[in-house]
């Protein structure tokens, strides 16, 4: 986070603000001089000639320009600061200024950020009208971890490291695959034959689980849907890993993701889990724990349905169990539960 040597802007000039605002703002970002993630000082830029239509090179006069900070994360991306005095308001004219140098052909910066040291100003070099961001000194905190997603040297290096998708479109707004970045399911009930299950099972109604990531990606002739998930119970977190559990992973014969809520698209998967005799199992308030006493198979039937809207896919899910014990006249015990999901792509 950034500590701010002095807020005591009254008595600052333009350099002041550059030394005990903006270059420890750089640095909190990641930015150190004479590092891979560069701070360059005052670089003077020059604009061959300025002209309209036909260049005369008699009379188009040559114009010079000095960029007070190009950060760099060499060598994937570059960004630039143009500072102010702090008793003038931030104009128009001044981001005019800071884009001419961020996107001068020595610079080709990303993103430019104006500041008189009580305001700053973000914006993208490739659609300057509307800012990204515009925030007091006093909300720098508030901001900070969007302003590192966006500037600091592991964002540029993520940035410019992107592939170029040329596979068909999952939907709207999307490449051929998609990252799960949140969401999160919630148990809305079950059914079963078995009056002890049953008892177990009616805990977890209303329970909401987090969904952690994976990702959505188009195979050959199916779309492949992978989901982690936050465990309602700490403890089953390494066994579920061990046993495979994690990724839940669901697989769709649908061209594209559904937008049309009365024809959603449809994931369905299969899993099978060995659990040997001995297996450590923990403590819920669904499982009393222990030591499983003899060999159990138990086999996964999952199906989601749902469709895309905006940059989330939302629908229900269906979940059916059945548990096989090697144990003499122990039956399968068969459970089915149901719920919502809602998972957030990007």
């Amino acid at each position: 986070m950034v500590v701010f040597e002095t807020t005591n802007l009254a008595s600052m000039n333009e350099t002041d603000v550059r030394e005990a605002i903006v270059r420890p703002l750089l640095n909190a970002l990641g930015y150190r001089h004479g590092s891979q993630a560069n701070i360059r000082t005052e670089c003077a830029l020059r604009y061959d000639r300025a002209f309209l239509g036909r260049k005369d090179e008699k009379s188009d006069p040559v114009l010079r320009g000095r960029a007070d900070y190009i950060c760099e994360a060499i060598p994937y991306g570059r960004w630039v600061v143009e500072v102010k005095a702090p008793s003038a308001e931030l104009s128009q004219e001044d981001a005019h200024q800071a884009h001419t140098y961020a996107a001068h052909p020595e610079v080709g910066a990303r993103y430019y950020m104006v500041t008189n040291g009580r305001q700053f100003v973000l914006h993208q070099t490739g659609a300057p009208y509307v800012p990204i961001l515009n925030w007091s000194l006093e909300e720098t905190g508030k901001h900070f971890h969007a302003l590192e997603n966006i500037l600091s040297p592991d964002a540029m290096q993520r940035a410019a490291t992107v592939s170029i998708d040329l596979g068909r479109s999952l939907g709207p707004l999307l490449g051929s695959s998609a990252r799960i970045v949140g969401g999160s399911i919630v148990y809305d009930g079950h059914e079963t034959s078995s009056a002890l299950a049953s008892a177990a099972f009616s805990k977890l109604k209303g329970m909401r689980s987090a969904v952690r990531g994976q990702a959505i990606t188009r195979l050959a002739d199916l779309i492949e849907m992978r989901v982690e998930l936050e465990p309602a119970f700490g403890a089953f977190d390494e066994l579920n890993r061990s046993l495979g559990f994690i990724p839940i992973i669901f697989h769709s014969a649908d061209v594209v993701l559904s937008t049309d809520s009365e024809h959603p698209s449809i994931f369905t998967g299969t899993l099978n889990i060995s659990i040997p005799r001995g297996t450590r199992l923990p403590e819920t308030p669904v499982t009393p724990g222990g030591v499983a006493p003899v060999d159990c198979q138990v086999s996964y039937f999952n199906k989601a349905i749902g469709y895309l809207i905006n940059d989330r896919i939302r629908g229900i899910f269906e979940m059916e169990q059945e548990f096989v014990c090697r144990a003499q006249g122990v039956p399968p015990l068969g459970v089915r539960a149901f719920g919502q999901f809602d998972l957030q792509v990007a």
